[in-house]
């Protein structure tokens, strides 16, 4: 008995840490439901505008298919469709009147031109029009395993052509002076430098176009969050192994930050080819196979100090950094969502930011003279100046 009693009384005082979170639970849930009226006392806010958020517009042969959500807290209802300002029939693959972020597609037989311009616009029951416009009609590429192979060579070529090019400096960092080693080490984290902060700038400026209900920078922090925590946990078990963080386990956290980065330039090629804006897809894969040749700098750099590096571990770290830009262009081409766009371009920059500090680290430890020493400063600036005239090839 005085053994359950125990095994009861150490239960209870396990769960007394959760008390002050339930208690905030259920004064959050309160406000919630009565707050309203407290806010009133203060004033009222202007209601928003009915508006849609008109996610995709996508062209088959004599029809046009409409994405649109409601992004407002009230419920909203399609009341009628315009093609280039001319009111046209509809039909739905979906329901009419959509609760708060509710989904639906709008389909219009409409013979469209290829190549012309064309305006939609969505006008929900209160008489309000939400309208985009697409500069050139173009056919949406439908999922086909010539369209899935297509994408597959573009991510090839963007993401793992260049890394593997890169690699192959490896040999001559081997023979490198200590100092040079030190300089290139510390170019690597110049070069995630500008990863991290190009990825959070694209992060926000997608950010900024999602209606307010999906917005805000949560969505971001949520993204590097997850990255950086997912990183660090394991830089904690690579340390713990032989090498801890050092030689192949930097590099292999080096590809992997490279590699969720990779994954957001595969995701912005895709949507631009999918989006039938093909001379900026062509242009981001020039650019992108010129900006990544210095992505495989960056995982040679610590390769160096693992005694053997063989073929297969090579081609791993190539795979690892360059191939999630093949599934990038996958989801873009076929899959593009606004909300996963935001996340990637998070986590890519959670997890360079993350990398950072190892190969921070790393240099402290190793490099003749630390983080003070020239050469270290003077590889950093080199890596972020590497990335930044390479940057603008992609414009």
């Amino acid at each position: 008995m005085e053994a359950d009693e125990t095994a009861r009384s150490s239960f209870v005082w396990r769960l007394v840490p959760l008390a002050p979170i339930l208690l905030l639970a259920l004064v959050v849930g309160a406000f919630v439901s009565g707050g309203s009226s407290v806010v009133d006392l203060i004033g009222k806010n202007p209601p928003p505008p009915d508006v849609f958020d008109i996610q995709r517009v996508e062209f088959d042969p004599g029809q046009i298919r409409i994405r649109v959500r409601n992004p407002q807290p009230e419920e909203l209802t399609i009341a009628s469709v315009t093609v280039d300002d001319a009111i046209v029939p509809f039909t739905l693959d979906g329901p009419a009147t959509l609760k708060r972020l509710r989904a639906s597609t709008i389909v219009v037989d409409y013979d469209w031109v290829e190549n012309d311009p064309i305006g939609v616009g969505v006008t929900s029951s209160t008489g309000i029009e939400t309208v985009s416009e697409v500069p050139a009609a173009i056919e949406t590429p439908s999922a086909t395993a010539r369209g899935f192979f297509g994408y597959a060579v573009i991510g090839f070529f963007v993401g793992v052509v260049p890394i593997a090019l890169g690699l192959l400096w490896l040999p001559s960092l081997r023979r490198a002076d200590p100092k040079w080693l030190a300089a290139f080490m510390a170019l690597t984290g110049g070069l995630l430098s500008f990863l991290a902060i190009e990825s959070l700038s694209e992060a926000f400026a997608l950010q900024a176009q999602l209606p307010g209900a999906l917005g805000g920078s949560g969505l971001v922090l949520l993204g590097v969050a997850l990255s950086a925590l997912g990183m660090t946990f394991l830089s904690s078990r690579l340390a713990r192994g032989r090498a801890g963080t050092a030689g192949l386990g930097l590099a292999l956290l080096v590809a992997i930050g490279i590699g969720v980065h990779n994954l957001g330039e595969g995701l912005a090629i895709g949507t631009s080819f999918a989006f039938g804006e093909l001379q900026l897809g062509t242009f981001l894969i020039v650019g992108f196979m010129i900006h990544n040749i210095t992505e495989g700098l960056g995982i040679a750099a610590p390769a160096t100090e693992a005694r053997r590096v063989s073929f297969l571990q090579l081609a791993a770290l190539t795979l690892i950094a360059g191939g999630p830009a093949i599934l990038g262009a996958w989801i873009g081409g076929y899959a593009s969502n606004d909300v996963l766009g935001v996340l990637f371009f998070g986590a890519a920059a959670g997890a360079a930011l993350q990398v950072v500090v190892e190969v921070g680290r790393f240099v402290a430890r190793r490099a003749p003279g630390g983080l003070r020493s020239g050469w270290v400063i003077g590889g950093y600036l080199a890596g972020i100046l590497a990335m930044y005239v390479t940057g603008l090839f992609i414009g």
